[in-house]
């Protein structure tokens, strides 16, 4: 386990789950699959189900052809490296297709005119050649020896198969000239009558031999110029052809990563996608679709070991999630899911709210006594309150962790049952680290400095709190949501909570010292003064990306907020002093009682004031305890979470029978 998950773990993302088994075997394989409870059935909707197999085979057939296409016209060997594998498979197939299927459009365009520029370039050279021979037969001639049409005569040049033109020539009076060309073709010059050219023509066309129209052209001129114009259009066509294998390799050169990341796919999914096709198609086998988490892929083969079947996975961009946090913290999970389950696209931050959960509450409720009674409490009352066990076990362990905590800090304090007994503590500890109340608020100068020290402690673990919580926040959304607005956003608010207290100390005259970091004795003013008012607009603009128009207004709230979430923290404080003072309120009762009943009787005097020390202390006891835990999960959920969890996933809703005891006409204990 990453040493990350003692404070941010990452959910356990689930994959979708298709196990294809014989029909005699599905009912056993649900079973197995029901024993694990792990395995979220998708509904069967049969139709709509084959429709999504099919449209992804379709276009797994389809990245295929894209790939060949493309990877046809690599000539020579290339390797492309790929480090990362998209997380959602089909929705990179449909991106990478979209993408490709252009390029292979653009291709097969340049692919097209190439082989029209070769055909082109192929006749001008045949008939080029074929020329430079009648030129070097009659070096003087013009056009008109191979392409005339006069009053009484017709000279014409054919290019076609030889059978083709051997049939056309038993019409023809006379032969002019003739060359052989490659696969059986030839080219031929004839000489004919003016009254059969038509009937000429006629035929010609219906044995597929073409009459090259020489002097149309090139227009009435020597064999030899001729000769050389044709030359220079074979050099431009040559110069055509080379732009368009530049043009062609270059584009295929850009898109070299997404066809091998699109070929790596293809060979990861085919086999899933044949899988698919042959269950479809067949009548003895059944598909079993639905979600497990990836961690427990290992179990669904060691539980169908026993039968034959075929199990693929698949990542879904929307997948459900489970929890995945060590198990110290997973009674916490509760708190989390408060606020929504974590995506696959965010930690899940209840390590790092467990710690402060822990620290809040113990802090609201330091004392041994009060301590020990929420552990006899959470052991012996909660039950007749709580019927589901797995619940119950789950608040137990918060209460018995909670309480742990308070012990530590009570001893701290040296408070238990206020000073009843926490005096004898105090008197053992060579110093205090939490100051505690003064037995029976007596010594109102003591009063006043443990509720200044509660009230300066609650500030400035609310400072300390709300930074770390954007600080958290401006990581999430740089390294999770890769959001370069919002990871701005972050940062101003950060750089305004270090920076701001000194700019308003120095500009407010603020008497108390609240500039945490000393930067007026560190930084000259003119840094402070540029920092904040350098910052001011990179945080409104950034608010205005993340949120609209709106937040051109919206900026402020944040900034002011910030001193809202801080002061929350008071709470702390609040419920810290008002349990201590009812502690030592009801102590001073208990001392009075003794007092006045000991004049009767000692052994009277202090039965009454054990049983009135129970009875008024159970009483705080009652009243007090629900106040850390509610405040506790508050400060959690709206100061902290707030500020990088969204909480927009969907937990795993696993199809699961529970074994253990069940207990009938009473409640579960």
């Amino acid at each position: 386990m990453k040493w990350r998950y003692a404070f941010f773990s990452d959910p356990d993302t689930a994959l979708k789950t298709y196990i294809i088994v014989p029909r005699d075997y599905v009912d056993v394989a649900l079973s197995e699959l029901l024993k694990l409870g792990i395995f979220e059935v998708i509904p069967r909707e049969e139709g709509k189900r084959l429709e999504e197999i099919k449209e992804y085979i379709a276009l797994v057939e389809k990245c295929r052809k894209v790939v060949d296409a493309l990877n046809a016209h690599i000539k020579e060997q290339v390797e492309v490296e790929i480090k990362d594998m998209p997380r959602d498979t089909r929705r990179a197939m449909e991106q990478l297709y979209e993408k490709l299927a252009s390029v292979a459009e653009m291709v097969e365009d340049l692919d097209k005119k190439e082989v029209e520029y070769t055909d082109k370039l192929k006749n001008i050279t045949t008939l080029r050649k074929y020329l430079e021979h009648i030129s070097s037969l009659y070096p003087n001639a013009d056009i008109t020896i191979v392409d005339y049409i006069g009053s009484y005569i017709a000279v014409k040049t054919l290019l076609g198969a030889k059978s083709d033109v051997d049939e056309l020539k038993k019409s023809i009076e006379y032969v002019a000239g003739e060359i052989a060309l490659e696969g059986q073709m030839v080219i031929t010059t004839v000489v004919l009558r003016r009254e059969f050219l038509e009937e000429f023509y006629r035929e010609a066309e219906h044995k597929r031999v073409r009459v090259l129209e020489i002097s149309k052209l090139y227009g009435v001129e020597t064999l030899s110029n001729i000769i050389k114009r044709m030359s220079a259009e074979e050099e431009v066509m040559k110069n055509e052809l080379r732009k368009l294998e530049e043009l062609r390799n270059g584009t295929i050169k850009r898109y070299l990563h997404d066809i091998a990341m699109l070929k790596i796919l293809i060979e990861a999914e085919s086999s899933k996608a044949e899988l698919l096709k042959n269950a479809l198609q067949s009548k003895h086998l059944a598909l079993v679709l639905g979600w497990i988490p990836m961690s427990k892929r290992g179990d669904v083969y060691k539980s169908l070991r026993d039968i034959p079947f075929n199990a693929t996975f698949e990542e879904d961009p929307n997948p459900p999630v489970e929890f995945n946090n060590l198990k110290p913290f997973k009674p916490f999970e509760t708190f989390t899911e408060l606020n929504g389950y974590p995506s696959p696209k965010e930690w899940d931050p209840t390590p790092f709210l467990t710690y402060f959960y822990i620290l809040f509450f113990s802090l609201m409720f330091s004392d041994i006594g009060y301590a020990i009674g929420l552990i006899i409490g959470a052991r012996y009352i909660l039950p007749f309150f709580v019927q589901n066990p797995e619940t119950l076990k789950k608040l137990r362990r918060i209460a018995y962790i909670t309480a742990a905590a308070s012990i530590a800090t009570g001893i701290l304090s040296g408070s238990f049952l206020g000073s009843l007994i926490g005096r004898y503590i105090s008197s053992a500890l060579p110093f205090q680290i939490i100051p505690s109340m003064p037995p029976g608020l007596g010594d109102y100068r003591a009063v006043a400095n443990v509720v200044n020290f509660y009230i300066k402690l609650a500030l400035l673990l609310g400072y300390i709190v709300v930074l770390i919580s954007h600080i958290i926040g401006s990581l999430k959304a740089f390294i999770k949501a890769r959001d370069l607005w919002s990871a701005l956003l972050e940062i101003s608010m950060i750089i305004m909570m270090i920076f701001g207290p000194a700019f308003l100390k120095l500009h407010f005259s603020v008497e108390q010292n609240i500039d945490v970091f000393n930067l007026l004795k560190i930084l000259p003013r003119q840094v402070i003064d540029y920092t904040i008012y350098g910052t001011l607009p990179v945080l409104i603009l950034a608010k205005v990306k993340s949120m609209g128009s709106m937040g051109v207004m919206l900026w402020i709230f944040d900034v002011v907020g910030i001193m809202g979430d801080i002061f929350s923290f008071i709470r702390i404080a609040g419920i810290a002093i008002g349990g201590a003072m009812l502690a030592e309120i009801f102590n001073s009762f208990v001392y009075s009682t003794i007092t006045s009943l000991s004049a009767i009787s000692i052994g009277i005097g202090i039965i009454a004031g054990i049983v009135m020390a129970f009875m008024l202390h159970l009483f705080n006891l009652a009243c007090s305890v629900l106040g850390p835990y509610i405040h506790s999960l508050r400060l959690i959920l709206y100061e902290m979470s707030s500020k990088f969890y969204e909480g927009s996933g969907r937990r795993l809703n696993p199809v699961k029978v529970t074994l253990g005891t069940v207990s009938l006409g009473t409640i579960s204990r």
